[in-house]
């Protein structure tokens, strides 16, 4: 086992504070775990981007949430609800809709970060509708972030009626959460 581990080519353009080559290997034809890595550290140079790479960044990232590649895919997600741009919530919605369970647990948990009618009523139909649990405790745990009254009725429901016990731990919480934010 080597004493030093070997920077990888994206720790490299990090440490170097390279945006254009880690949007290189987001777009490029990179190993998936790659791309993803490339991903999730974009985030870090929001500034930069928005001053210098904001179409080219928002063109890799457009690529990278269709991704064949889920965990490209949920890094992409990460990435889209770190930099708040005006389709944000738009991207999020669609990524809800991910045939993948983890990368809907990405989009349902950044849905969370954006109060609006949209992102209840996703995160709503969610919380009711995914089969899978851990989508569904994600969604009741974000809808509980946005504080928004039309969740409670969805989240009080799931507290009482999902099969999932982690569900309704959360969507209790989240109503916990909801009742002492009312007047």
């Amino acid at each position: 086992m080597p004493l030093f581990k070997k920077k990888s080519k994206v720790d490299q353009l990090v440490k170097a504070g390279d945006v254009a080559g880690l949007i290189a290997v987001i777009t490029g034809p990179n190993p998936a775990l790659e791309r993803a890595d490339a991903v999730h550290e974009l985030p870090r140079f929001a500034e930069e981007i928005e001053a210098r790479h904001r179409d080219a960044a928002r063109a890799a990232l457009t690529s990278a949430v269709q991704d064949p590649d889920a965990e490209v895919r949920s890094s992409a997600l990460f990435a889209v609800g770190e930099f708040r741009w005006e389709d944000s919530v738009e991207r999020l919605i669609a990524g809800a809709d991910d045939s993948e369970w983890m990368v809907r647990v990405f989009a349902v948990t950044m849905l969370g970060r954006f109060p609006s009618e949209r992102a209840v009523a996703k995160l709503s139909a969610m919380l009711a509708h995914d089969a899978e649990g851990m989508v569904r405790e994600a969604a009741a745990s974000s809808l509980g972030e946005l504080g928004d009254r039309a969740a409670l009725e969805p989240l009080q429901r799931a507290a009482a009626e999902d099969s999932d016990r982690e569900v309704r731990k959360a969507a209790k919480g989240a109503v916990k959460r909801l009742e002492n934010d009312l007047p």
